[in-house]
């Protein structure tokens, strides 16, 4: 009787184990291997731009382009916010190696389950989920082109998936480091800074 009292009590005392994160289970295998090749993108990335003579300009734009910078913490709270996309690197012979968007307006929303972050505007716009990873926020998302109406969802279509972690850069910026996406660049790197 006492050996089955402390195991309640032991059962009740160690948390049950959780399952894997919500985006494991909808992550392709695919963007897994690029999620997985973040690093490498940006080290890749950071030779082409170089080879390239673009040094200064990345130095210039640190923390952004700082791969180790990253301050951990919370997602961005629900609200306005103002997003530039720099392109750095090229899969693509001919393309430029380093590209920055103009400013567009994009949005954190709370929404069932979590956040979505959404970028508004500009030739190629994105949208998708943010999922809660450690220190730092998994994003599963899609591009969608500014000709187009609306905005596609995760693996609605493969061509358009976009993988990433979305990091903390300081108190009021953020970053989302998109790896080796489908079209253009090497990695795509959005500046987040509230409206």
């Amino acid at each position: 009787m006492k050996l089955v009292a402390f195991a309640v009590l032991v059962s009740l005392a160690v948390p049950a184990v959780a399952g894997p994160q919500p985006w494991r289970r909808e992550i392709t295998e695919t963007d897994r291997k690029r999620l997985a090749g973040l690093w490498r993108a940006w080290t890749t990335a950071r030779a082409q731009v170089g080879a390239a003579g673009h040094s200064d300009a990345w130095a210039k734009e640190e923390p952004l382009t700082d791969p180790a910078a990253g301050a951990g913490g919370e997602a961005p709270p629900p609200g306005r916010y103002r997003c530039r996309t720099v392109k750095l690197g090229t899969r693509t012979a001919g393309m430029p190696v380093w590209t920055m968007s103009e400013t567009y307006p994009c949005r954190v929303e709370q929404v069932e389950g979590g956040l979505r972050f959404v970028r508004e505007g500009g030739a190629q716009r994105t949208a998708g989920l943010l999922f809660p990873d450690g220190d730092r926020q998994v994003y599963l998302g899609a591009l969608s082109l500014g000709s187009e109406g609306g905005l596609f969802d995760y693996n609605a279509d493969a061509e358009r998936n976009q993988v990433g972690v979305l990091r903390r850069l300081g108190e009021r910026r953020w970053r989302l480091e998109l790896p080796w996406p489908k079209w253009e660049s090497t990695l795509d790197v959005i500046d987040i800074v509230p409206a």
